[in-house]
C-alpha cells in the first residue's frame, strides 16, 4: 500500500473513532434524566448532531482529495460531495457509500445547515428526534461501508 493510502486510512479510522465518541456522548446526554428537554439540552444535542455530520464529511473530503483528486467547491458543494461518495469511479475507487445510506446522511447535512443558520433558541426538539434516534444505527452503517471500502482499497493496492 502506498504511503498516501496508509495516511488516508489512518485519518479515516481516526474519524470513525470520533463518530463512535459522539454516539456515546449523545447516549450520555439523553440518559441524563435530571435534564429536561430545555433549551440548553437541545443546544447540546444539536451540537453533537452537527459534529456527527462534520466527522462524516471529513472522511468524505479525505477520500475526494486523496483518491478522486477533486473536492467540490461551488455552491451546494456539501450535497455534491455526498453524491460523489456514492459513485463507483472506474480505475480509481468503488463507491464509498450506497444511495440509501447517502439519503440518511443527507438528513444530517440538512440539520447541519439549520444548526448553522438558526439561533440556538430556535432549534426544535421535534426536528431533531429522528436524527437522535437514528444516529447510532447510521454510525454503524457508515463504519461498515467504510470498512468495506478500505478492504477493497487495500486489495487493489496489494
Amino acid at each position: 500500500m502506498t504511503p498516501g493510502l496508509v495516511l488516508l486510512e489512518v485519518r479515516i479510522r481516526r474519524e470513525l473513532l470520533n463518530l463512535e465518541t459522539l454516539v456515546e456522548e449523545l447516549k450520555t446526554t439523553i440518559r441524563m434524566k435530571e435534564l429536561k428537554i430545555d433549551n440548553i439540552r437541545v443546544r447540546a444535542i444539536a451540537s453533537i448532531l452537527h459534529d456527527f455530520y462534520s466527522g462524516i464529511e471529513k472522511i468524505f473530503i479525505s477520500v475526494a482529495r486523496d483518491i478522486d483528486q477533486t473536492v467540490p467547491k461551488n455552491e451546494g458543494w456539501h450535497r455534491q460531495l455526498l453524491e460523489q461518495m456514492t459513485l463507483d469511479i472506474p480505475y480509481k475507487r468503488p463507491a464509498v457509500i450506497d444511495a440509501p445510506l447517502a439519503a440518511q446522511i443527507q438528513e444530517y447535512l440538512s440539520f447541519r445547515h439549520r444548526f448553522r443558520n438558526l439561533y440556538g433558541f430556535e432549534l426544535e426538539w421535534s426536528k431533531m428526534e429522528r436524527l437522535i434516534n437514528n444516529m447510532e444505527s447510521t454510525s454503524k452503517q457508515i463504519k461498515e461501508s467504510i470498512e468495506k471500502f478500505l478492504d477493497i482499497l487495500n486489495a487493489i493496492a496489494d
